[in-house]
C-alpha cells in the first residue's frame, strides 16, 4: 500500500477531497451540458437537416435556387462588401492597436473607450448616423457650407457606403483580436532589440509584427465574417437603392411569406454558414498555432515615449475619432433636434418634439422599449446564472470535456445572426412534442435566440474568474459538510459575482440594440428598438428614427461608463476596451 493511499485512508476527509470533483455535482452538471446543447447546437443541427432535408427531397430545385441570378447576385454583393469592408477595417484596427500597445499615450484608456463604443453601437444606428452626416439634408454639413446640393444622391447608399461604414464599424473587433496578440510578445524581445540601437519602427517591424501575424490572419478572417453576416448596415444603405446581400435577401424573402419562404431560407441561410464557418475554423486552427508563450510579469510594455512622436499621434487619433465615430453621432443629435427634414439646426429651430413623439406618444416606440428591456434583460441574467454554473462544472468536474463543450458554445456566437433566426424559426415553426406547445411567434422565441448567441460572451469573464480560484476554502466547506449547492452559493459565486454581473451586462449591452435577430423573429407585439428604428427609416421618419438612435446610444454608453467605473471589481480584460490597454500599461 503506498503512502498516498495510507493518508487516504487514515484521513476519510482528505479522500473525499481529492475525488470531490468526481463524485458531487453530477445533477448540476448535466442540467448545464443539456442547456448549452439545447441552446448552441440543436438549432444548428435542425438547420443543418431541414436543408438536407431540402436538397433529399429535391436537390435539382435546391441547386437552381442557389444559382438562380438574385441569390448568385446576393452572394457576390455579400462577398464584394465584406472584402471591402475588410481592406479597411484591419489596416485601421491594427494601427490602433499597435499605437495604444507600443507608446505611451496619457488618454489611452478614453482612447480605446470610444475606440470600443463603435463597436457597440447597433450597426444600423451606425449607419443612420454616416446616412444622415452625409446628406443633401445633413443640419452639421449645411451648418458648415458642405452639403451636396438638394436633390444628390446620398453618397452613403449602395456599395461604396456600405463597405466604409461596415469596414470603421468591424476596426475595433480587428483591434481587440490583435491585442491579444500584443500582450504575448515578450518583454525581453523588445528590450533586446532597444539595446541593440533598433528604431521603434524596427521593433515593430521587425519583432512586434512576426510574433503576432497569426492574430493578423485571425483578425482578417473574423473582419470578414463580420461582414458576411452583418444585417444592420446592408439594410439602412443597401436596401433603398437595391442592393442586396445574402442576409437582407433573406429578410426580403421571410417577409414576402410566399410558399416555400422558409426553405428558401433556409438554404440561404446554409449558404451564409457555409461562408463563415469555413473562415471561422480558419481562424481558430490559425489561433491554435501560437506557441509564443510569455509570463504576466514579462509583457512588452510600451517604448516609445518621446513626446515629439506620442504627442502627434495621440491627436491624430483624436482627430479620426472625432471624424468617424463622434461627429456621425453628433449628426444623428442635430438630426433629431430639428423640426423637419433639410432644416438647419440653429436656436431658433432647436425642438425637443421628435423626443415627445418618440418616448410618450409612439405606442410602438414605447412597445418597442418595453421589450428590448425584457428581452435583454432577461436573457441578461438567464445567461448570467448559466454561465456562473458552466464556467464551475467546465472547471471542477468536466475539465476533461472542456475542449469539446467551449466550441460549442461558441458557434452560435460566431454564425451570423441571421443563420441562428433562421435555425430557431426551423427548430420551432412546428409544435414541441410536450403537449403541442410551440414559442414560434411568441417573445420567447426571441429570448432563445438571444441565450444561443450569447452564451459566449457571458461566459468569457466568469470561465476567467472561477479557473483563478484557489480551491482550498471549498474543500475545507467539503470536509464541514457542504453540499455542492451550499458551496456554490456562500463561496463561489461571492468570489466571481462582479465577473458574472460584467457577463451579464456585456449581454445586455449587444441585446439591446440588437437588430439582425429580432427582424426576422418578431411579430406583432414582439417588435424590438433595432425593428422600430428600421420601421421608422422605412416609413421616412427620420428626425424620429434619429432620436431613437440617440436614446437607445445614449443608454449603452451609460452602461459602458458604469462598467468602467466598476473595472477595478472585474478580472483583467473582461472589458472588451480593457482588452486594447493591455496589462502592465493602464492610464
Amino acid at each position: 500500500m503506498t503512502s498516498h493511499s495510507i493518508a487516504s485512508v487514515l484521513d476519510p476527509g482528505r479522500r473525499r477531497t481529492e475525488s470531490w470533483s468526481d463524485s458531487e455535482g453530477g445533477f448540476i452538471s448535466a442540467l448545464v451540458v443539456a442547456a448549452v446543447l439545447v441552446f448552441c447546437l440543436v438549432p444548428i443541427i435542425q438547420l443543418v437537416a431541414a436543408a438536407s432535408h431540402v436538397f433529399a427531397s429535391g436537390a435539382a430545385e435546391a441547386v437552381a435556387l442557389l444559382t438562380e441570378p438574385a441569390v448568385m447576385r446576393a452572394t457576390l454583393n455579400t462577398l464584394a462588401i465584406a472584402a471591402g469592408s475588410t481592406l479597411l477595417a484591419v489596416p485601421v484596427g491594427s494601427l490602433v492597436a499597435l499605437a495604444l500597445a507600443t507608446m505611451e499615450l496619457k488618454t489611452r484608456r478614453s482612447l480605446a473607450f470610444v475606440f470600443v463604443l463603435s463597436l457597440m453601437v447597433a450597426p444600423q444606428v451606425t449607419a443612420l448616423a454616416f446616412k444622415t452626416l452625409a446628406g443633401p439634408s445633413s443640419p452639421i454639413l449645411n451648418f458648415l457650407g458642405l452639403a451636396p446640393p438638394p436633390g444628390t444622391a446620398n453618397p452613403m447608399l449602395g456599395f461604396g457606403g456600405i463597405a466604409l461604414v461596415m469596414g470603421l464599424h468591424h476596426a475595433p473587433l480587428v483591434a481587440i483580436v490583435i491585442a491579444s496578440g500584443l500582450v504575448r510578445v515578450p518583454k525581453m524581445l523588445v528590450e533586446a532589440a532597444m539595446l541593440d540601437g533598433a528604431r521603434p519602427l524596427a521593433i515593430v517591424r521587425d519583432v512586434i509584427l512576426p510574433v503576432i501575424r497569426l492574430n493578423i490572419f485571425s483578425a482578417i478572417l473574423l473582419s470578414f465574417v463580420a461582414g458576411v453576416g452583418n444585417f444592420g448596415i446592408p439594410a439602412l444603405l443597401g436596401l433603398p437603392v437595391g442592393v442586396l446581400t445574402l442576409p437582407t435577401m433573406v429578410y426580403r424573402r421571410l417577409a414576402s411569406f410566399g410558399g416555400g419562404a422558409i426553405n428558401d431560407a433556409a438554404l440561404v441561410s446554409l449558404l451564409i454558414a457555409l461562408i463563415a464557418g469555413t473562415a471561422v475554423v480558419a481562424s481558430a486552427w490559425l489561433m491554435s498555432r501560437r506557441n509564443v508563450r510569455t509570463d504576466a510579469e514579462r509583457q512588452m510594455e510600451p517604448f516609445i515615449r518621446r513626446r515629439a512622436v506620442t504627442g502627434p499621434t495621440e491627436a491624430a487619433l483624436w482627430l479620426f475619432f472625432a471624424a468617424t465615430i463622434l461627429l456621425p453621432l453628433a449628426s444623428l443629435v442635430a438630426r433629431s433636434l430639428v423640426p423637419a427634414y433639410g432644416v438647419m439646426l440653429s436656436f431658433e429651430t432647436l425642438t425637443l418634439s421628435q423626443y415627445t413623439e418618440v418616448l410618450w406618444r409612439q405606442a410602438l416606440i414605447q412597445r418597442a422599449f418595453a421589450n428590448s428591456l425584457a428581452y435583454a434583460g432577461g436573457a441578461a441574467v438567464i445567461l448570467a446564472i448559466l454561465s456562473f454554473l458552466l464556467a464551475y462544472v467546465i472547471d471542477r468536474r468536466l475539465a476533461w470535456a472542456r475542449m469539446a463543450i467551449l466550441p460549442v458554445v461558441e458557434m452560435p456566437y460566431a454564425l451570423p445572426g441571421v443563420v441562428v433566426a433562421i435555425a430557431c424559426i426551423l427548430l420551432f415553426v412546428n409544435p414541441l412534442p410536450l403537449g403541442g406547445l410551440t414559442i414560434y411567434g411568441t417573445a420567447w422565441i426571441i429570448v432563445f435566440a438571444y441565450l444561443a448567441s450569447f452564451l459566449a460572451i457571458a461566459l468569457k469573464p466568469v470561465i476567467a474568474a472561477v479557473s483563478s480560484l484557489e480551491r482550498d476554502v471549498e474543500e475545507a466547506a467539503l470536509i464541514d459538510g457542504a453540499g455542492v449547492a451550499a458551496r456554490l452559493w456562500t463561496i463561489i459565486l461571492p468570489l466571481v459575482l462582479p465577473s458574472v454581473a460584467a457577463g451579464g451586462l456585456m449581454v445586455f449591452l449587444l441585446a439591446f440594440n440588437e437588430l439582425t435577430i429580432s427582424a426576422l423573429l418578431w411579430s406583432a407585439g414582439t417588435e424590438t428598438l433595432g425593428v422600430a428604428l428600421l420601421n421608422l427609416e422605412d416609413a421616412g421618419l427620420g428626425a424620429e428614427a434619429a432620436a431613437l438612435a440617440v436614446v437607445a446610444t445614449g443608454i449603452i454608453a451609460a452602461l459602458m461608463v458604469v462598467l468602467e467605473m466598476a473595472s477595478s471589481c472585474f478580472p483583467e480584460n473582461a472589458l472588451p476596451w480593457h482588452q486594447l490597454a493591455v496589462p502592465g500599461r493602464r492610464h
